[in-house]
């Protein structure tokens, strides 16, 4: 019988392979020959040992006894061979790094390099360092299209700067002329006029209107294209906003024979918690572009909460808070075609469209980009003939008793309402030096129970100051002599002099861009109005300083 063990098989450990063998030397040399990235060893003294065949390449040698005993500092660039020294020598002293460097290529050509060094212990002794290997490796294309890169970056940053101060001088020079139109338009409207002088003075004062509209248009897309719109979050209520937009579009419906009907569910009488402003920019560029394009019918508007808009009758949280906007009208409707690139800047049904209906084609791209910052969506349906639909969905929670988010409310109150004529009245030095923006604003002033001292630049304005004490500074801010932020950086020295309260200076400006407002604050103004201005905003100022 033959025994259980007779046919077992058994196997010996695997060896380890001895790395001093001829097979592992050779193996380790067909390696290093295959390598497509050069290898190579340097002694303490900075001197080649040894260089695989893509090394030899690299440095244009074909024999590595053209090259060995090589100090590195021939080959490594000038300007980097200090920091490859440091490096090497972190490397003698047990470190592993890797760096970038540049050096000069067989035919003069610099080359980028980047390398990746380590110790070579002795096996007897791995205290002790007798070499460093590197792997090298060529990286002047990467750096090329990095600097590329670089390049580019640069030259459309300095090209959106120019585009920027572009947009604050265009804004400057048409805000001021248009102050001058607008102030007296309002002046002009308070005397005698007969029925055909009105009716031209209305059409002076749309046209001013257009033009300003077609300036904030383009100044809201460079916000939007710079990233720098940033949402408010504050209390509202729906309900105003669609009273104040059938009263803001009722008189342009009407010229032109439209039914506007504005109108909403029960839901919309809720407070709620977003960016009214922008809500109410939106649906003003949408009902602008359905009484522009409608010449007959009507246009509405419906505003829903999700449960009525669905038409059903269980309202969830969710529907509370989701809150869709509906504008239709009957005008000249889009094509498929035209609806895809209906958002698109700049872009109109067709060349015709802008010639018989005017407009920059602004409005619709600055609408769907503040929907998609309040992570809203907009859609639009639309047919030659029609007329076209559109329904924007934005999220606006209800605020309530378990809601802490906060109610703003104006701390000057509602800046429409006159001031009360037994309140003392407030005192005003006004710094102006166009003669006709003295002359509108000294007319807006008169009509809100104020004290008016008015000087024509910031050298005027210190000595007024000086001999004076005001309640409220308006201060121009381009002006000759002196301009209005030297003038106030003054006001504010002498104040701090004096160890007296500061005065509220309100920067009265067509420079107001974003960066440009944010810049006033820090150089000492607490206001800001532009120009052309609104009687309402300088009331509003002054109601906030009263309270």
């Amino acid at each position: 019988m033959t025994s259980p063990s007779a046919n077992k098989v058994t196997s010996a450990p695997p060896q380890e392979p001895d790395p001093n063998s001829d097979v592992s030397i050779a193996r380790l040399k067909a390696i290093l020959k295959s390598e497509p990235e050069c290898v190579k060893t340097v002694n303490r003294q900075g001197e080649l040992i040894d260089l695989n065949p893509a090394g030899l390449n690299m440095v244009g040698a074909t024999d590595v006894d053209q090259v060995r005993g090589m100090h590195l500092s021939m080959m490594v660039d000038a300007k980097d061979w200090p920091k490859y020294e440091r490096n090497m020598n972190a490397v003698f002293r047990g470190e592993t790094l890797r760096w970038q460097f540049r050096c000069n290529s067989p035919c003069g050509e610099q080359r980028w390099m980047e390398q990746t060094a380590g110790p070579v212990r002795l096996e007897d002794n791995p205290n002790i360092i007798s070499e460093m290997v590197a792997i090298t490796r060529d990286i002047t294309e990467k750096k090329l299209s990095e600097g590329q890169l670089v390049t580019a970056k640069e030259n459309a940053e300095r090209a959106s700067a120019a585009k920027t101060k572009f947009l604050a001088n265009m804004s400057h020079e048409i805000r001021t002329p248009m102050n001058g139109i607008l102030g007296t338009v309002d002046m002009l409207s308070e005397t005698p006029l007969t029925d055909r002088q009105q009716e031209m003075l209305s059409i002076i004062q749309q046209s001013s209107e257009s033009l300003l509209r077609i300036l904030n248009d383009i100044l809201d897309l460079s916000k939007v294209e710079a990233g720098r719109i940033e949402l408010a979050k504050t209390g509202f209520r729906v309900k105003e906003q669609m009273q104040e937009l059938q009263r803001l579009h009722s008189a342009n419906a009407s010229k032109k024979g439209l039914a506007l009907k504005i109108t909403g569910c029960e839901h919309m009488k809720a407070e709620r918690y977003g960016d009214p402003i922008r809500v109410i920019q939106i649906l003003n560029n949408l009902l602008d572009n359905a009484i522009k394009f409608t010449s007959k019918g009507s246009v509405t508007g419906k505003f829903q909460c999700s449960s009525c808009y669905a038409g059903t009758g269980n309202q969830t949280e969710n529907d509370a808070a989701r809150v869709h906007f509906i504008i239709t009208d009957s005008g000249i409707g889009m094509t498929e075609e035209q609806t895809s690139r209906v958002f698109e800047p700049f872009s109109q049904a067709d060349t015709t469209t802008t010639r018989r209906y005017g407009g920059t084609g602004l409005g619709l791209t600055i609408a769907k980009t503040l929907t998609d910052l309040m992570q809203g969506t907009i859609e639009v349906e639309s047919e030659i003939g029609r007329g076209t639909q559109f329904d924007i969905a934005l999220t606006l929670p209800t605020l309530d008793a378990t809601n802490n988010a906060p109610y703003k409310t104006d701390a000057g109150g509602d800046p429409t309402t006159a001031p009360d004529n037994n309140t003392p009245p407030v005192r005003i030095l006004a710094v102006e030096d166009g003669e006709v923006n003295r002359l509108v604003l000294s007319h807006i002033l008169k009509k809100l129970n104020t004290e008016v001292s008015m000087v024509h630049d910031g050298k005027q304005a210190i000595e007024a100051f000086k001999q004076d004490s005001f309640d409220l500074i308006l201060m121009d801010i381009h002006m000759p002599v002196m301009d209005g932020i030297e003038a106030t950086a003054e006001i504010r020295s002498i104040e701090k002099q004096r160890g007296s309260q500061e005065t509220p200076i309100a920067a009265v400006t067509a420079s107001v861009t974003d960066a440009e407002v944010d810049h006033y604050k820090t150089l000492g103004f607490s206001h800001c109005i532009a120009k052309p201005t609104e009687p309402a905003r300088i009331r509003e100022v002054i109601n906030s300083i009263r309270s």
